[in-house]
């Protein structure tokens, strides 16, 4: 019988858990959208059916694989999202996306300008202080609180527990952010390294899923560090390119770089720099559900409009496309942008717009990863990750547009990142990175065309000069 590793991977837009032989190889994976919840200018998501869609998809890779021999389980997953409980566990506040908490973060943000505290752990307790102040009844029932997988890693485990990266970017909290914003001294969760066992899985969990009770099951990490580990992006130099709900770009350096933007720790010592272009990846998703295209269909969709958009010459007839559906925060911050197409004419059609999406991200990827090149020096290697690593035509545009071979896996490598993790922790490899270097799966290289690619430089030229006319319709500027 098999042996086989679970990865569970809680994305922004989709869950997904993938079964992975001992050498890495993917053999199953399953996915699910998540719903998005919205009243007025209020939006979240159900932490409880993160939980049912997590005992679902896991049950349902068991099935199919006809129960393989499971040697244990990790986890990896978005940043932020907070999940507040009582002693019990029940979710008394489920993770909001909207701004209520603004406020309260401000004000965290003046405070750390001499105290210890991640983005991550500040976005937190902004919510719970939010809900002190706004909730006061319901914010005393609350004593535990949960950063996005960690509230998986409770359910599978009974124990309250994040890794470095996802919680306060070390080793521990600073005890002034307890004792200064007078915080249940339970609330925090305590910070471990993403390959050490947060515990054993809990009887009820694992009837739920059709596992065996007290299976190891790994810390993890934060998806973006998890999708560095499973591409084998962990040394300086290293740099990994992710599609998925956002485009995001992670360079590993031993230092950070004077005036870098650093996003969080390598642990235990290295450093992640990079920028994120917020909602770029899902910008392919967006235009296909204003297509009313299916989504339980929606892989062969994207094949379909992979094969359309492919006919259309590069820089998509002159349409452009600015991927800012939820602002911009690299390389420059603006808040106020928003997303627009330009170019359009009378004769353009769906495939036009479609490929222009695809290119508008690709050159926001660009515009960040010239900003950490410029910080950091040119990569050794880069490989790309995501769901958008699936499409030819997207990673065939992207190595063009950055000038650049691209090595890419499947998309499950976040989820493979998480369950290299659980190697380490299991003594299977000796460290990280020779557990990375083991478990990776490069399946082809995307090497650039130096015709096309120098077509590209002059579309991006253009890109960018409506990028910069379009400041002047950011949100809440004079127009």
């Amino acid at each position: 019988m098999t042996d086989v590793m679970i990865g569970i991977d809680l994305g922004t837009t989709r869950l997904k858990v993938s079964a992975f032989a001992r050498n890495g190889t993917l053999q199953y994976q399953l996915t699910k959208r998540h719903v998005d919840c919205a009243a007025g200018n209020l939006s979240w998501q159900d932490a409880n059916d993160w939980w049912r869609d997590t005992v679902e998809l896991v049950g349902g890779v068991v099935n199919h694989l006809n129960h393989p021999q499971i040697t244990g389980l990790s986890v990896c997953g978005r940043g932020g999202a907070a999940v507040f409980a009582d002693r019990r566990g029940d979710v008394l506040a489920h993770p909001w996306s909207d701004s209520r908490h603004r406020d309260e973060l401000k004000s965290l943000y003046a405070w750390r300008a001499g105290h210890d505290l991640s983005n991550y752990g500040a976005g937190l307790i902004a919510k719970y202080l939010w809900l002190r102040k706004n909730e006061n009844p319901l914010a005393r029932r609350i004593t535990h609180g949960f950063f996005a997988k960690d509230w998986l890693l409770f359910r599978l485990t009974g124990e309250h527990v994040t890794d470095w990266t996802s919680g306060p970017d070390g080793h521990a909290w600073d005890p002034a952010v307890v004792r200064d914003h007078h915080l249940p001294e339970t609330l925090l969760p305590e910070p471990r390294l993403p390959w050490i066992l947060a515990g054993n899985l809990l009887p009820d969990a694992a009837k739920a899923m059709g596992l065996t009770a007290g299976l190891p099951v790994a810390v993890g990490g934060h998806d973006g560090l998890c999708a560095n580990i499973g591409v084998a992006a962990v040394n300086p130099g290293d740099m990994a390119v992710t599609i998925g709900t956002h485009a995001v770009v992670r360079m590993v350096m031993a230092h950070t770089p004077t005036g870098a933007y650093r996003f969080y720790r390598m642990p235990p010592d290295g450093q992640i720099i990079g920028g994120n272009a917020v909602m770029g990846g899902r910008s392919a998703d967006w235009f296909l559900d204003l297509l009313q295209t299916p989504e339980h269909d929606r892989e062969a969709v994207f094949e379909m409009m992979d094969a359309y958009a492919a006919k259309i010459p590069a820089g998509s007839r002159g349409v452009r496309f600015l991927p800012f559906l939820a602002g911009q925060v690299a390389p420059v911050a603006r808040p106020g942008a928003r997303a627009a197409f330009s170019g359009l004419r009378f004769d353009h059609g769906h495939n036009e717009m479609y490929r222009a999406v695809l290119e508008g991200a690709s050159f926001a990827i660009r515009s960040i990863a010239d900003q950490v090149n410029g910080w950091c020096g040119l990569p050794t290697v880069v490989r790309l990750t995501g769901s958008g690593a699936r499409s030819p035509l997207w990673t065939n545009m992207l190595a063009n547009v950055l000038d650049t071979s691209l090595e890419i896996s499947d998309e499950a490598v976040e989820a493979r990142g998480a369950v290299a993790c659980l190697t380490v922790a299991l003594g299977q490899h000796a460290d990280i990175a020779h557990a990375a270097d083991r478990l990776v799966q490069i399946q082809r290289t995307e090497v650039p065309d130096e015709e096309t690619a120098a077509n590209y430089r002059e579309i991006y030229q253009h890109w960018q000069k409506i990028n910069q006319l379009s400041r002047a319709f950011d949100a809440g500027q004079a127009i």
